[in-house]
């Protein structure tokens, strides 16, 4: 790969919901055992509970690193979910211990003292993991970014280098193919479907922060009855739509390394033209009518 430029986002490596964060008033962990409130907020907060979910998180890292896989997909846990059979509890513990060494023990029995049921724990996993990739796109979304497409520069330009970044991210994190998982689950699964919402609500804070700043800079408004809420659906949806083709492997030219753009840049700009207003003050349909009635013949 060439090496990048030093203006280049860095959104690269990943990062865990951070140790400052509150797990439990920001109900990502939510399913710890306690009798009182306050119980229950300093064990969610305990390192040994991030310990473990740093763990799995490791283990989901593992479960898409094709020399690793095989030897997760069975599971000791009989309320394992099956799209989850390789966060058994002895394995969780196992890659807990590998990561933290002598530094602190760790034992089942913390675990079952946190979640009185694996099933607890892996709600919170799925909760935890999402957060993961909230996290990890606030990284990739850092000022840099901000900067690049309200530098009066080349915004075509800065449009593909942030929209390569964010692609390159599915690449490079696990928690987005853990995020498909907690879709295939989430119609039968609360846990899962809430840590989702959860989820597109975070990110959608974060990049309509981003989009609402451009739109500003540049004095932008969308056509009649678009709202920055459709634009970031759509957008948000396109990359994950490409991110699913990205990582399925069929050999699509999605990605230019070499130039730093992708086809979700391509997307990108194609929605800005047509979704801002020119200035012509029409809907989105009446504009293209009247493209198309430019082109019928008489």
């Amino acid at each position: 790969m060439v090496t990048p430029k030093k203006d280049e986002l860095h959104p690269l490596a990943e990062v865990h919901p951070g140790s400052d964060q509150d797990l439990y008033e920001s109900k990502i962990v939510t399913n710890i055992s306690g009798r009182t409130a306050m119980t229950r907020k300093r064990l969610a907060n305990g390192r040994e509970t991030r310990a473990f979910l740093d763990a799995a998180l490791d283990l989901t890292t593992e479960l898409f690193s094709p020399a690793l896989s095989e030897q997760l997909l069975d599971t000791d846990e009989e309320d394992a979910r099956p799209v989850m059979s390789y966060l058994s509890r002895r394995k969780v513990l196992a890659k807990a211990r590998q990561n933290c060494g002598d530094d602190y023990p760790l034992s089942e029995n913390m675990m079952r003292h946190r979640w009185s049921t694996h099933g607890d724990f892996l709600a919170d996993f799925v909760s935890y993991a999402l957060a993961d990739k909230h996290w990890s796109l606030q990284v990739a979304l850092s000022q840099h970014a901000k900067d690049l497409l309200t530098s009066d520069d080349n915004f075509p330009s800065a449009v593909h280098r942030v929209a390569y970044e964010d692609l390159k991210l599915v690449l490079e994190l696990p928690a987005f193919r853990f995020q498909l998982l907690a879709v295939a689950t989430a119609q039968a699964d609360t846990a899962s479907a809430q840590a989702l919402a959860r989820m597109y609500t975070n990110l959608s804070q974060v990049w309509i922060t981003l989009y609402t700043n451009v739109f500003e800079h540049y004095g932008l408004t969308f056509r009649p009855g678009v709202t920055m809420e459709d634009f970031n659906i759509l957008l948000q949806a396109m990359a994950e739509g490409l991110g699913l083709r990205l990582i399925s492997g069929v050999g699509e030219r999605l990605l230019d390394h070499e130039k730093r753009t992708s086809l979700l840049g391509t997307a990108a700009l194609s929605l800005f033209l047509a979704l801002v207003d020119p200035g012509d003050g029409l809907t989105i349909e009446q504009a293209a009518e009247t493209a198309m009635g430019q082109r019928r013949k008489p």
